[in-house]
């Protein structure tokens, strides 16, 4: 399930690979409310949907591809699929410090640096301090980038407390679809 889908470009090319994809996004294309598509066509057919629509697909891995930078949402998606029980989730997007998710959605993911809040004195970011990492990162995937990008296809399982659990989740989360 790729959530923040956009036209469905990602979806597009999961498909045509033989993937049983659902793609969802706030605003589906053609949509004049997305400034990031706007009226373009959809690749892939696209539905309304925001981080609550997780929550009723547990069977499939979570996908989120450029999750938008500085915004909750992308936090919100995870923090949810997590806590209704998902068990795989796959990034496309950069690190900690980079143009994707923001500091508390990069803490879920067990990846960050310092607390911009407490130890930067940033004053528009939320403190991570006591933000507890949901998730353990188990691949990650160069990819082709555009210049200046620093992505990457990150692959996550979620954590819950039994290493017997997540080793069998891990064997799982590397073998479904999205």
């Amino acid at each position: 399930m790729e959530l923040g889908a956009g036209t469905g470009y990602w979806a597009r090319l999961l498909y045509e690979r033989g993937v049983d994809v659902i793609a969802y996004d706030r605003w589906p294309p053609p949509s004049p409310e997305n400034p990031f598509h706007g009226p373009s066509a959809p690749w892939y057919p696209v539905q309304a949907g925001d981080e609550q629509v997780v929550e009723h697909h547990l069977d499939r891995t979570l996908l989120l591809v450029w999750p938008t930078w500085n915004e909750a949402w992308p936090a919100g998606a995870v923090a949810r699929f997590h806590a209704a029980g998902g068990r795989c989730l796959v990034i496309v997007g950069e690190g900690p410090g980079g143009l994707t998710g923001d500091t508390v959605f990069h803490a879920l993911l067990g990846a960050r640096g310092p607390c911009l809040a407490c130890h930067l004195g940033v004053d528009d970011s939320p403190c991570v301090c006591a933000v507890r990492p949901l998730w353990q990162l188990v691949r990650s995937v160069e990819l082709v980038r555009w210049a200046g990008a620093d992505d990457a296809c990150s692959v996550y399982e979620r954590i819950d407390g039994s290493q017997r659990r997540r080793r069998r989740t891990h064997r799982a989360c590397l073998g479904s679809t999205t």
